[in-house]
């Protein structure tokens, strides 16, 4: 339990720091800052979710490993922490982009 969450805060760190930090750099070039902070939250979910379960050749390592071996609790194990890391991230773009746009994804 608690490897999920801190799975789940690892990839909204990754999601909202990555994007907050776009923006400062955005301010820096002058250009639009609400613009690529909502553009760089919507792009770096993938990378944030591969950063946050440290890799997919340990991810994938597991599910073999919990499929082809027989041990399936290795397997949910890892399905859970992917499903934390993809949740931490789009709840992290998700808040970005309604706080730059003011409406929700839909």
């Amino acid at each position: 339990m608690i490897r999920l969450i801190s799975i789940f805060f690892v990839a909204f760190g990754i999601v909202l720091g990555g994007s907050l930090l776009a923006g400062l750099g955005a301010v820096l070039t002058r250009q639009a800052p609400l613009e690529m902070m909502k553009n760089v939250a919507l792009d770096i979910k993938f990378w944030a979710i591969l950063g946050a379960i440290g890799g997919t050749f340990e991810a994938l390592k597991g599910l073999d490993e919990g499929v082809l071996r027989g041990h399936i609790s290795v397997a949910v194990r890892q399905i859970l922490y992917i499903m934390s890391a993809f949740a931490g991230a789009n709840i992290a773009s998700y808040i970005l982009v309604y706080i730059v746009e003011g409406k929700e994804i839909v």
